[in-house]
This record gives structure tokens, sequence and C-alpha cells, in this order.
């Protein structure tokens, strides 16, 4: 039997820039090496940008009852995708409120959940890259934005790339590998070992 090629969703958690604003995101800039090792796995990629999505702001709907063209395109492709990568703005100590609402919006309110039920993306493995205005926001955001995974039942990789600040990385050589490392992880369709998480960089400043 032919087995089947991998897929993977990835998924631009930054609304930057602005309107009228001619300048990058590095949320989304980061994503171009973790696309090119997708790409070298031979899986099949899948992308969103929540900057050209209408996802609705969270009210206790489940996903299918907001009715968006969005976040039904979304949650089918997460149903039938091998991996997911999340690429995360982090500001303040936090993910940015619009990829923070995007999960909510995808799982729903928890409290009308049948308890026996199992969360509904339960085994789906997850990796992220999260971006930070600055070391602490990056590094916090990254738990934050992993137990929100692991709670909607994401398998979340311990293979993650944390960025502290994108204009104050030293070795910009380095920090690509290891992106397109992850990007490779996600595109192996090898499950991940029980193992602590690990490839962190942290870089010092300011600018996500």
């Amino acid at each position: 039997m032919t087995r089947k090629n991998p897929t993977v969703v990835v998924v631009c958690g930054s609304r930057k820039p602005a309107p009228g604003i001619d300048r990058p995101s590095a949320a989304r800039e980061l994503l171009k090496p973790v696309l090119a090792g997708i790409s070298d796995t031979g899986a099949t990629t899948v992308q969103f940008d929540l900057r050209k999505m209408d996802i609705p702001l969270f009210d206790g709907r489940t996903a299918e009852e907001y009715d968006s063209p969005d976040v039904d395109r979304l949650t089918a492709a997460l149903s039938n995708c091998t991996a997911v990568v999340f690429s995360v703005p982090a500001y303040w100590n936090a993910p940015s409120g619009p990829v923070i609402n995007l999960l909510n919006v995808l799982g729903g309110a928890s409290y009308d959940r049948t308890p026996d039920l199992p969360p509904p993306y339960q085994g789906k493995r997850a990796a992220q890259l999260v971006v930070g205005a600055d070391p602490a926001s990056g590094y916090l955001a990254a738990a934050t934005f992993r137990g929100s995974l692991s709670a909607l039942g994401f398998r979340v990789s311990p293979h993650e790339v944390v960025v502290g600040n994108p204009r104050s990385v030293g070795n910009i050589r380095v920090l690509t590998a290891q992106l397109r490392a992850l990007g490779a992880h996600a595109g192996s369709g090898a499950r991940d070992p029980e193992e602590p998480h690990s490839g962190v960089v942290v870089a010092e400043g300011t600018g996500a």
C-alpha cells in the first residue's frame, strides 16, 4: 500500500503590517526557511495567514456555529493534515491577541464540552515558532501557547524555535538552519519522542 504524502498546515499568526505601512512582519518572514524545510521532505504545505483571513472574535460559539468560510477552511485542513506549524508573534509577555483568539474560535468554550469526549485536536502533531518583541515575551508566550495547544489535544513537538527579538539575532545563519530543521521535522511525518523541549533561540532587544 502506498503511503500517503504528509501534509503540513502552516499558520502565520501575524496581522502586521497595518494598512498603508510597508514593513514586513518578522513572524511571517521567518516562516520562509520553515517552509523550505517542509519542502525538503517532499511534504505538501497548506498555508493560512491571519492577515488575509476574516476570523471572528470568539464569543463562546463552536467553530461550526460561526458559519465563517475562513474558519471552515482551516478546520477542514487541520482535520486532514499530518502536522501543523504555528508562527506566533509575542508582545507584553504573551502571544498576540489575534492568534490566541484563533485558538479560542477553533476550540470553542471548553465548559460546554461533554466530559468524556476527547479534545478537538486529540493527537494532531503541532510545532511552534514564537517571535517576541523581547526575550521575556518570547519565552513566556512560548510556554503559554504550548499549553493552549496541549489543552486542545495537539501533540506539541519538543522541537520549537523562540526568537526573543528578530532585530538582534547574532547569527542569522544559525537561526535560518534551526528554522529549516523545524520545517523538516514537521514535514517528516515522524512521531516526536517524549523528550524535553529543545531548539530554542533567544535574541535580545525589541521588535516582533
